[in-house]
């Protein structure tokens, strides 16, 4: 057992414990950065080692639905490992039909229902989870009057391998959660000695290896003795009670001790191994005890149908009951699914509903027959145009993110135009649109675009999936805010987007990033978190640790999360950003770890394609700029070798108004004056309303009289190129190169070089 104020992971404190059972023991406990009560539930070592944890975290993460609980966390630990999810404020259905008693029909319906819409969720994952212990304390009655089905097992998503049970509820777990015959009977007897000795039951059932429990959980009568017996494994197998005359008696579910007895259809179906059905079994019994207030019998033989019980139940309901409670599971309903499709048509199977059907059929058979076929053929006809149109419209996108991902985007516009007219208020074919400019790392085109989209074309919304694509519209917005450096409107769009749509983690860890780099670190952290209760990859997680430790000045640590991040990933563009974040963290670190940038950048730049490939060229001439800069002995390679790669970069298509800049400043470096002049002049007619234009070229225009002697310089360019930069400056701006060249230009007037 956890102490009270043990934290888990540095992130959950324990309160209180608040159950145990088969499947481990259970703690109420506080999230210290989000201030909010969870469950925790420690794992038993003996279940630990019959499951692939990593797999059980990332299925079980990933659920989100309205009557199932989050599952935030697995935290592993020297002392064990625990699941982390809501905390449900509310009454379990035991404690509630032992407070209130039964209910009525109408409220355990509404329950029904909502209850198979749970495991109708469950069911259609991939692969399936199953809950495997469903019963009424695992089920918590909302304030809001709703249910919510609780209490995971560990072992749930099971893939192919369904036989491993953490543990048997009596009289709710169905015949196949049993192993065997002798299971069964330690489970049957020691539940009938706890009954008659009015000892309650254990907040998770019985428990199937819990073998010493079953022989001595209670006191046997004067008559009755417990006989043990030891099976092949040396395990005590509780197989027959002796009566007071020493003669032996079969409890019940034992085989025969001739083994002659023909196996009842319960026994037919021991060792099956769980599956959805067995979780339809349980509900089926669960819905039984709050219908009739009776908990139903251990023993399948003492069962009684709820339709002799002497209560108000409709047939249909009744029917319902008794397929999901059949012993074999073949004869149940298949999955959740199916499950709910009967109880939202319960009424159906009345005698009276299908009597009163059959009469207005028969009415109205003769009258409907014509005018149904005429309805029926428009009806087609409509149907078939509008899957034809929806077809062509999902051609068309995919023909269009198939020609992105060959960097054909002339294909890729073609298509998405047509489909834009085919349907305007659709969202895909611009949510493409934005996205093509973002990988082509046309931020600013993908940002103008982006927000004349979100705000004048009237989108869907009514739909979930609406809401997404509107919100993966938002997040690209974002994204590309971020990499052009304006952190607070990136965070805006981020924030906009999670408004619309929260279920996507790698919003929450984009937001994280955004608000980490505007500096609000407790935030990011608590973004962060909400994205892993999402099952965000590894790589995410650690991306977005590298940014947080970097923003924090924690250098060291966000090379090591970067790092892991470039080495875990398969997603091209988290490997670029963690790539080019890791080059900001050692330019950070200072002029020893330029090396490291360099090599890091020449490791990596050839592993992707052509626009990628030129912006981060730019990152590595960049950094042999700076080599250069602090490295007298080979200076003049580390420019040259710069220039060579900004070069490149201008010649394959991706032309900046900083790229040009930078093989400016780097031909005046090289006392290449003419061609740095050329080439600013060249921005100057590019960017013509840029004051920063005509700044460098009077820079470079009185550095290059510097070479000269005294009688052959002429300061005319340069007094022109700054009266240039000074009508186009805006004061408000504070550049302190401006105030340089203010003070050089005095400094020339007072040396008398003004003519």
């Amino acid at each position: 057992m956890e102490k009270k104020g043990t934290i888990l992971g540095g992130t959950y404190e324990i309160i209180e414990q608040i159950g145990a059972g088969g499947g481990g023991i259970v703690y109420r406990a506080r999230h210290l950065r989000l201030q909010t009560d969870v469950v925790v539930k420690k794992i038993k070592d003996e279940v630990i080692g019959r499951i692939d944890l990593r797999q059980e975290a990332d299925i079980l993460k990933k659920l989100k639905h309205p009557y199932l609980p989050h599952v935030y966390d697995f935290v592993e630990t020297p002392d064990g490992v625990y699941t982390v999810i809501d905390y449900i404020q509310g009454e379990n259905l035991e404690d509630a039909v032992k407070r209130h008693g039964r209910f009525s029909q109408k409220q355990v319906l509404k329950w029904a229902e909502q209850l198979g819409e749970a495991l109708a969720y469950l069911h259609g994952q991939n692969p399936p989870v199953i809950h495997s212990d469903i019963k009424p304390a695992n089920i918590m009655l909302t304030q809001d009057g709703d249910v919510c089905l609780i209490d995971f097992n560990i072992s749930l998503a099971i893939g192919e391998d369904m036989e491993s049970a953490v543990g048997i509820s009596a009289g709710f777990s169905p015949p196949e959660q049993y192993r065997d015959s002798a299971v069964y009977a330690q489970v049957t007897k020691n539940y009938t000695i706890r009954r008659s000795n009015n000892i309650p039951r254990q907040d998770s059932g019985e428990q199937q290896d819990d073998r010493t429990e079953l022989l001595h959980g209670g006191e046997a009568d004067e008559t009755t003795e417990l006989l043990a017996v030891q099976d092949a494994d040396d395990k005590t197998q509780l197989l027959w009670e002796k009566d007071s005359d020493n003669t032996a008696a079969r409890v019940s579910g034992a085989p025969a001790q001739d083994g002659k007895r023909p196996a009842t259809e319960y026994e037919q179906s021991f060792g099956k191994g769980i599956n959805a059905r067995s979780d339809i079994y349980s509900l089926g019994m669960t819905l039984y005890y709050l219908l009739t207030g009776v908990e139903p019998a251990a023993d399948f033989e003492q069962r009684i149908p709820v339709s002799q019980m002497n209560i108000q139940v409709s047939e249909g309901f009744a029917l319902i009951l008794e397929k999901m409670t059949a012993f074999s599971p073949e004869k149940r309903y298949a999955d959740g699914a199916e499950y709910l499709k009967a109880v939202r048509s319960c009424h159906k199977l009345d005698r009276r509903y299908i009597a009163m059907r059959r009469k207005q059929t028969a009415i109205q058979a003769a009258g409907t027959a014509a005018l149904a076929c005429g309805i029926l053929l428009i009806f087609l006809g409509l149907y078939r145009m509008r899957v034809e149109k929806d077809s062509l419209y999902y051609a068309l996108i995919s023909q269009a993110q198939a020609a992105m991902s060959s960097s054909d985007y002339d294909a890729a516009v073609l298509c998405l135009a047509q489909a834009k007219e085919m349907d305007e208020s659709r969202t895909e074919a611009y949510e493409e649109e934005v996205h093509m400019l973002y990988l082509q790392n046309d931020y600013e085109e993908c940002i103008r675009q982006g927000e004349f989209y979100i705000n004048t074309v009237p989108f869907g919304q009514d739909t979930e999936s609406e809401r997404e694509r509107f919100a993966n519209l938002c997040y690209l917005v974002g994204n590309a805010y971020y990499e052009t450096e304006d952190y607070s409107n990136a965070g805006k769009y981020m924030a906009q987007a999670l408004q619309l749509y929260d279920g996507n983690g790698l919003y929450y860890r984009d937001y994280a990033i955004a608000l980490a780099k505007l500096g609000r670190v407790e935030e990011a952290g608590a973004q962060l978190e909400k994205g892993i209760a999402l099952g965000i990859t590894e790589d995410s997680i650690c991306m977005a640790q590298g940014e947080i430790a970097h923003v924090q000045g924690q250098y060291t640590e966000a090379v090591d999360c970067l790092n892991r991040t470039i080495s875990l990933t398969d997603d091209r563009s988290l490997k670029k950003r963690a790539i080019l974040l890791l080059t900001d963290v050692y330019r950070d670190m200072g002029d020893d770890t330029v090396d490291d940038e360099i090599a890091l950048l020449e490791q990596y730049v050839g592993q992707f394609d052509q626009v990628d490939a030129l912006a981060m060229t730019e990152y590595l001439a960049d950094a042999y700029t700076r080599k250069a800069q602090g490295s007298a002995a080979d200076a003049d390679a580390c420019y040259e070798k710069a220039l060579a790669l900004f070069e490149q970069v201008r010649d394959g298509g991706y032309v900046t108004y900083q790229l040009q800049q930078n093989i400016a400043i780097l031909y005046e470096d090289l006392g290449r004056f003419d061609e740095a002049e050329q080439t600013l002049l060249d921005m100057a007619k590019d960017y013509p309303e840029r004051y920063e234009t005509y700044k460098r070229l009077a820079f470079l225009d009185a550095d290059r009289q510097q070479t000269l002697e005294n009688a052959d310089r002429n300061y005319q360019k340069t007094f022109e190129y700054y009266g240039k930069a000074k009508e186009l400056y805006d004061d408000e701006a504070q550049d302190m190169e401006m105030q340089m060249l203010d003070n050089m230009i005095q400094e020339l007037k007072d040396g008398g070089w003004e003519l």
